[in-house]
């Protein structure tokens, strides 16, 4: 009785058409915008400051030939190193990478972004990929090499992938499983985890909780793929442990000590003051002299509230198919406020209102909306894929928020990355209100959007200048230090070792920190065979051991104002 009524369905609307996919005609097009204008802003970043940031200069020294490299600390992985191992091996030139980077990291974003295509409305991966790409942090990080952004971007394809793996198909077509879609997301994981493990754990509890929690989504390829690719991605991490720093729990043990010693620390202040223009809040002692570039950030967390409220609130008349969950009558309830939803293309629903007419037989049943229609009802998909990106990027932003006693606005680009698709879908709510009485209200989201625009270009303006004049400084305390005799093979110790090291060509060794890899008698008996240079900064005194060395003045550099470095003398043989 069924087919029956399927087929009496379809005769009604004309010849049966081909079901397809809903493939929205234009988005790609969109989204390749988004991606391209994003790309040029980092090569224009790159070209801007031509210099390695400190962390930067810790990963390209682990894959540098001519350089030795710096100290490795416990809590880093080596997915970045991989990521430059191409280039490196042929250059270590910071505009050449950076502009590398910045191809790369244009083309992954595209590639997270399509992963949303057919998940949610067309024009809604675009507008929150355009929203996360235009983020000063997302800006200055994009052509970096740096972990987090690219954590943001495999978080934000792992999800996309997971949402498609478990789409359950319409009752009335074939059963199929998409195990592209979940080689997709062992992939996306497997990234992750290569790029900071502990992440990539925060990204698969919350994808795997789910897929044990909704009884349709317990597809075995999805509960294959999350442990396959988080075993993948950690297992360099794990076997380094055990070959470098003395197991698994030591390297945990000393991670969580270079953190700063995890706990409980309310730190959402430090991150919204760290908005106005600061890589490392630590300690965060800022004062808040631009509160305006922290709005977004207090309002973000409503905008994804308001998403998962009208999704979870979004309801089909009788009910019907679910895009995400199995055939219900409407009213049921499913797990996670799964409403069932029919797509509409194959008509009316077999257990609903006959094809002519409602209840009575007057007027339709339902309108008849397309599967390629771009627009379509917003409840049309679901809340699933509004509910899940808000869940794991409240979980990857956890962490940071809660245990870590220090702020850094790159730790939060994965949360971002996530969040920015059901605000987004929000923002695609508002604009379908009705316009008679709420043009005035979309008018302001425009103006809005536009004025938060600004500011974050205006935010990374100042932190490219300021960054080009640091590494400018570097660049000058290096040229300094080789015409006071510090050349290969030789030491760099004190303020802004590792990078002033690389730039001149030597070794960075500390004696005491998180990095300590020598001790003071260690590094003078070094520098009784080659050149050693311990930078001060402030008008500092000297260590002990380097008191009687030779005292160079070196160039300002912003942040430590004056430096000086105490040169040895070594012994020719």
């Amino acid at each position: 009785m069924q087919q029956a009524s399927l087929l009496t369905a379809r005769s009604a609307l004309g010849p049966p058409a081909r079901v397809t996919r809903p493939v929205p005609a234009g988005d790609l097009r969109w989204l390749t915008a988004v991606a391209v204008v994003f790309t040029a802003c980092l090569l224009a970043s790159a070209v801007a400051a031509p210099g390695l940031g400190w962390d930067e200069t810790v990963y390209v020294s682990q894959v540098d030939p001519h350089t030795p490299a710096a100290f490795f600390s416990a809590p880093r992985a080596r997915g970045v190193t991989f990521l430059l191992a191409p280039v490196a091996a042929l250059t270590t030139s910071a505009t050449v990478l950076h502009c590398y980077l910045a191809v790369l990291s244009g083309a992954a974003l595209l590639l997270a972004l399509c992963t949303w295509r057919r998940v949610l409305p067309a024009p809604v991966p675009a507008l929150g990929g355009a929203l996360f790409a235009g983020l000063w942090v997302t800006l200055f990080y994009g052509g970096q090499a740096m972990p987090n952004l690219w954590v943001g971007y495999a978080a934000l394809a792992a999800t996309g992938c997971f949402l498609r793996a478990v789409r359950q198909p319409p009752r009335q077509l074939a059963p199929r499983r998409d195990w592209r879609a979940a080689a997709g997301l062992a992939a996306a994981v497997a990234v992750a985890a290569l790029m900071r493990p502990t992440d990539a754990i925060w990204l698969a509890v919350p994808l795997c909780a789910a897929a044990l929690c909704v009884p349709s989504w317990r597809r075995p390829a999805v509960l294959l793929a999350l442990p396959a690719g988080l075993a993948l991605g950690c297992a360099p991490w794990v076997v380094e442990a055990y070959l470098s720093y003395g197991g698994l729990l030591a390297r945990l043990h000393r991670a969580a000590q270079i953190q700063g010693g995890l706990g409980w620390h309310l730190t959402f202040d430090d991150h919204a003051r760290a908005l106005q223009g600061k890589t490392l809040c630590r300690p965060c002692h800022l004062s808040w002299e631009h509160p305006v570039t922290a709005v977004w950030w207090l309002v973000l967390p409503l905008a994804v509230a308001g998403a998962v409220w009208t999704a979870l609130r979004a309801r089909e008349p009788r009910g019907g198919l679910h895009g995400y969950g199995p055939a219900e009558r409407s009213g049921a309830r499913h797990p996670l406020g799964l409403a069932p939803i029919r797509p509409r293309s194959l008509g009316p629903d077999p257990d609903g209102p006959p094809p002519g007419g409602g209840r009575h037989g007057r007027g339709p049943a339902w309108p008849l909306v397309r599967l390629s229609d771009p627009r379509g009802p917003l409840h049309r998909y679901g809340p699933a894929p509004v509910v899940l990106p808000a869940l794991v990027g409240l979980c990857l932003a956890a962490p940071y928020l809660l245990t870590v006693d220090y702020a850094a606005p790159r730790f939060l680009l994965p949360a971002y990355a996530l969040l920015m698709m059901p605000a987004a879908w929000f923002l695609y709510w508002l604009t379908l209100l009705p316009r008679r009485r709420h043009a005035w209200a979309v008018a302001f989201l425009v103006l809005a959007l536009l004025s938060h625009e600004v500011i974050q270009l205006t935010v990374w303006h100042t932190m490219v200048r300021s960054t080009a004049r640091a590494q400018a400084g570097v660049e000058r305390v290096a040229t300094a230090l080789r015409a006071a005799g510090v050349r290969p093979p030789c030491v760099v110790s004190g303020e802004e070792a590792v990078r002033v090291a690389f730039r001149a060509g030597c070794a960075s060794r500390q004696p005491r920190g998180h990095d300590a890899s020598v001790s003071p008698a260690g590094l003078a008996r070094l520098g009784a065979r080659r050149p050693v240079a311990v930078v001060v900064a402030g008008g500092q005194r000297p260590p002990a051991y380097a008191r009687g060395w030779r005292r160079v003045t070196l160039p300002p550099v912003p942040d430590f104002g004056r430096l000086a470095a105490y040169v040895s003398s070594p012994r020719k043989r």
